[in-house]
């Protein structure tokens, strides 16, 4: 499976747990992990969705720098919300690691798209440059 389309299939995923969460919080009458599920679909759904689309048009996505930053994409944007929700509803801090960790890992995997950006810049601008000699643009 190509990358783009892994992120793609998470964020769909996401999509459809994060507004069943929704759902079931407003049928529950309980928002205390509101801010779970307000991560679950920014960070699982929007992101992934964003990287996706970036990836399935870019050189980048052949990169091994770029399977890492999707594998810690996954691991944070699943981990994080899920464990958040959890903690909120609980009111327990058993899942403050997973909390922790899942973050460290969205923020990350954030840092490492930044640097996967740049590097496609570099090289275009390199590629663009190296042609005629000069930067045109």
């Amino acid at each position: 499976m190509r990358l783009h389309e892994i992120c793609l299939l998470s964020a769909a995923a996401a999509a459809v747990l994060g507004s069943a969460f929704g759902m079931w919080m407003g049928l529950a009458g309980n928002f205390a992990a509101a801010p779970g599920h307000a991560h679950f679909n920014l960070l699982a759904w929007a992101t992934m969705t964003l990287y996706g689309l970036y990836y399935r048009g870019s050189r980048a996505a052949g990169r091994r720098l770029a399977r890492v930053q999707v594998g810690l994409a996954l691991l944070g944007f699943w981990t994080f919300p899920v464990a958040l929700g959890a903690q909120l509803l609980r009111g327990t801090a058993a899942a403050t690691p997973f909390v922790i960790a899942g973050a460290s890992a969205a923020q990350a995997a954030m840092v490492l798209f930044a640097a996967v950006v740049a590097l496609e810049v570099r090289d275009r601008r390199g590629a663009r440059s190296g042609a005629f000699g000069a930067d045109s643009g």
